[in-house]
């Protein structure tokens, strides 16, 4: 009955492009708002301790839109995002499982069609953002077909014990590119290229960050192996130039370096 009531609210302030679909939690708006890369924009509506929470159901931290991902450019992003939210008053949270929800709430059926409104544009701002190129556009294609591969022989090689872009509990703020869970154990791995020395060592520095930062973890005894995979087919790969840097690094792994031409040893580590 609720659905009903919320769908005849809706057809009165959008146009008849607007469609609906009863899932089993939830009612998902199909919006007539479209993305930069034809994309049409889905809402959920839930009924939840008398309240009405109108939420994106986690699909722009999922990537159901299907966004490039230009490590570079993230923080920049994130603040496009951020300005996002407040202008339209979105707030966010992490489920159990860390994916973030975008949501609002309302207190009556009457005010679901403008939180939708609002909704809707977040969501078309933010899935904007993403697709657009920032920086280097070289940089950014370089790292975007990296991290591909590199995802796709994880994924391929470990199935559901591997979790891409993941952190861990504590510290949600850092993102490993991804942790392998093995027997109980947590396998950090991050990945470095770069089309010129000054990207590849950027790259060399963050997971030296990241590694030292998993070492204050509460989930320290459960590091197993902490493995950088290096894309030593980049032009920005230059071992010798960057010499002390590696050394740095080698001090917070538990394995040198793993070449991507000879990727297939992370598979004797874990």
């Amino acid at each position: 009955m609720e659905n009903k009531i919320v769908i005849e609210q809706i057809k009165k302030s959008f146009c008849n492009l607007t469609s609906f679909k009863e899932r089993e939690n939830a009612l998902e708006i199909i919006t007539a708002f479209s993305t930069i890369n034809n994309k049409f924009v889905s809402v959920f509506i839930t009924f939840t301790n008398q309240k009405i929470v109108i939420t994106d159901s986690g699909w722009i931290d999922q990537n159901y839109y299907e966004t490039p991902y230009f490590e570079e450019s993230e923080d920049l992003i994130r603040r496009i995002i951020a300005s996002y939210a407040s202008n339209f008053r979105i707030k966010s949270t992490l489920d159990k499982s860390g994916v973030e929800f975008y949501y609002k709430i309302c207190e009556k059926i009457e005010e679901i069609p403008s939180a939708v409104f609002d909704l809707a544009n977040f969501i078309v701002g933010a899935v904007n953002s993403f697709c657009i190129q920032y920086k280097d556009e070289k940089e950014e294609k370089e790292r975007e077909t990296f991290r591909s591969d590199a995802n796709t022989f994880l994924k391929i090689s470990y199935n559901e014990d591997v979790k891409l872009r993941h952190f861990l509990d504590d510290f949600k703020n850092i993102k490993f590119n991804a942790i392998i869970t093995r027997k109980s154990k947590l396998n950090l791995i991050t990945y470095v290229t770069g089309s010129t020395p000054n990207y590849f060592e950027n790259d060399l520095r963050k997971s030296i960050v990241n590694f030292e930062i998993a070492q204050k973890s509460k989930y320290l005894d459960y590091i197993d192996e902490r493995i950088t995979i290096i894309n030593d087919k980049s032009e920005g790969y230059s071992p010798e130039k960057s010499s002390s840097i590696f050394q740095l690094l080698n001090e917070k792994t538990t394995r040198e370096p793993i070449k991507w031409s000879e990727k297939e040893r992370i598979l004797e580590y874990i």
